[in-house]
């Protein structure tokens, strides 16, 4: 095949009318005239030496060396506009920034870190990731989302850039009227037989209660997972079950008696919020900028910055 020059402009008209299966609409697109799209695709084919669509009547669809070309061509165009942004925010952080956290730290922890980046950085797109149960490391490594921010007990991996923000409380909830809350002490052993409200398998804090309890050799009679905090509040406050979250979540609650925090006297939990990103990601300025926002904010994060060497 004697490829001569094939244009980014080409790429793009192509992946457009790929996208949309249709010329006319690939003009609107792209604010061409259709004879534009037309005469671009025939230049891309003559270039090329193939023909990339079938073309029935009306009718459009790729050919096997279409199909091929498209794979490589949607990896151009990201390419080409990852060094457009590069160049362009060399001075201006902007581009799309993309947050793998838990909800309940976006909205008791984060909120004044996303305020504060955003008068720093306001061209910048936020797109956040929220998924109680996910592996955050996992979606790291596989460059899903640029950074993570999630509970988990202190860890240092090799690949990984780690910075620990803040240690969070955790409470033991149960229903005001539970038995359980007339005790001055809780033990592991006292939540044997008892049922359980908890976030899903998978979530880091539920695995570090389960594992507090298996130690102990606790066997709840069943457990409940539930992907919204908001849901385990009510079935716990109805009766349901025992619970565990962090205590910001369940503030409210508390001060209004719709829920209590049993006396725990069992292990430590231990549990951190962490921002994590890869050690080969390239911190451009935008993610510079939220990961210097957020270490600034954070008290553990500060603390650790400002101690002496």
């Amino acid at each position: 095949m004697d490829v001569k020059t094939v244009e980014i402009r080409q790429l793009k008209t192509f992946v457009t009318t790929a996208r949309l299966l249709s010329f006319t609409k690939a003009a609107d697109e792209l604010g061409y005239a259709q004879s534009t799209v037309t005469g671009q695709i025939q230049a891309l084919e003559e270039e090329l030496g193939v023909m990339v669509y079938e073309r029935f009547a009306k009718q459009i669809k790729l050919t096997k060396e279409g199909e091929r070309l498209y794979a490589y061509a949607t990896q151009i165009l990201a390419l080409s506009s990852e060094a457009k942004d590069y160049v362009a925010s060399a001075s201006t952080p902007r581009g799309v920034l993309t947050i793998g956290t838990a909800e309940s730290l976006c909205l008791h922890r984060l909120p004044g870190v996303f305020n504060t980046f955003r008068a720093l950085c306001p061209q910048v797109e936020i797109s956040i990731c929220f998924d109680i149960g996910s592996d955050y490391r996992a979606l790291v490594r596989k460059n899903l989302i640029d950074l993570a921010i999630f509970f988990d007990v202190p860890c240092c991996e090799p690949d990984l850039i780690t910075h620990v923000l803040f240690e969070e409380p955790m409470t033991v909830i149960a229903a005001p009227s539970h038995p359980l809350t007339g005790k001055p002490r809780i033990s592991p052993g006292d939540l044997s037989g008892e049922a359980l409200v908890l976030t899903p398998e998978g979530c880091t804090y539920r695995r570090i209660f389960e594992s507090i309890l298996t130690q102990a050799g606790a066997r709840p009679s069943s457990v409940m997972g539930i992907s919204s905090n908001e849901v385990i509040k009510r079935f716990v406050g109805d009766g349901w079950g025992i619970g565990f979250l962090p205590r910001v979540v369940v503030e409210h609650e508390l001060a209004a008696g719709h829920l209590a925090a049993l006396n725990w006297a069992g292990p430590p939990f231990s549990i951190n919020a962490q921002l994590t990103y890869h050690k080969n990601k390239w911190l451009s300025p935008a993610l510079k900028a939220f990961i210097g926002v957020a270490l600034e904010q954070m008290p553990a994060a500060k603390a650790q910055r400002e101690a002496p060497a």
